[in-house]
């Protein structure tokens, strides 16, 4: 596909092609413009570039994709962290990351990318309207610092673990879960376990004893003084399973997790 050019936007392309950007804001657009002596309104700018397949949308408002020359027509990167990489640009305190089965797919335990990204975006803090559109946000705040994967923050393997517990309903497939679970449980770290656990409720901790019980014998030992009166995993309903050890009412497991292996098969 053709993109043309006219010589005032051509300075601006030239600028991107040298410094290849997969994202711009509305404010570095601003500063080339300057820089070429351009007095045309930044988001006219915009305008022209996006009609021109030069600039792709983010979902989020400011922040477009660069498509270079190289690509041959307005084709984005493919990089599937993108929406996220662009609200970040746009808010860098946001504190959001990859979650749940996305980070797990992040970290190279999902062989599979969810069809929509799994977002934490802590309690405190504004959902922008395009991660509202474009992805499934869960309001979870980790109290470790989160990795850098896909170029964004994504959350520790023991920040999914503790999540799950902390949130079983905010997770899209539990199928999916038990496909990943195994891996996750046994890369994951006691010592930071206990600090993504730290200050958070006791059903947290119990459930979380109940998840990785078989898979992780040694972490399940130090969350059973946790165990006290009922704890639900899952809405409150019909009982699929009951732990006597945990004391925990499972509504909501497509699988057994005392029947789990390291390969992620029911026994």
């Amino acid at each position: 596909m053709a993109r043309t050019l006219s010589r005032s936007l051509a300075s601006i392309v030239e600028a991107l092609e040298l410094t290849q950007p997969e994202t711009i804001t509305l404010a570095e657009l601003a500063n080339l413009a300057k820089a070429a002596g351009l007095h045309t309104d930044p988001k006219v700018l915009a305008g022209r570039l996006r009609d021109r397949g030069w600039l792709l949308p983010t979902g989020t408002r400011g922040v477009w994709e660069f498509a270079p020359g190289a690509h041959a027509g307005a084709y984005g990167h493919g990089e599937p962290t993108m929406v996220l990489r662009a609200a970040l640009e746009r808010n860098p305190g946001l504190g959001a990351s990859l979650a749940l089965g996305t980070a797990a797919w992040a970290h190279g335990l999902a062989d599979r990318l969810p069809a929509r990204l799994d977002v934490a975006i802590p309690r405190e803090q504004h959902i922008p309207a395009g991660l509202a559109r474009e992805t499934r946000v869960t309001r979870f705040t980790s109290r470790l610092e989160p990795a850098s994967l896909k170029h964004v923050p994504t959350h520790r393997i023991e920040t999914v673990l503790v999540h799950l517990a902390a949130q079983p309903n905010a997770v899209h497939s539990w199928s999916s879960v038990q496909e990943w679970l195994p891996d996750a449980a046994a890369e994951a770290d006691p010592k930071l376990v206990r600090k993504e656990l730290a200050n958070r409720t006791k059903t947290v901790s119990v459930r979380l004893g109940y998840l990785l019980e078989t898979l992780r014998p040694d972490i399940g030992a130090s969350l059973q003084p946790y165990v006290g009166g009922k704890v639900w995993f899952g809405p409150r309903g019909s009982l699929r399973r009951h732990s006597e050890r945990w004391q925990v009412a499972d509504t909501l497991l497509p699988f057994d997790p005392l029947m789990l292996t390291a390969d992620g098969e029911a026994r």
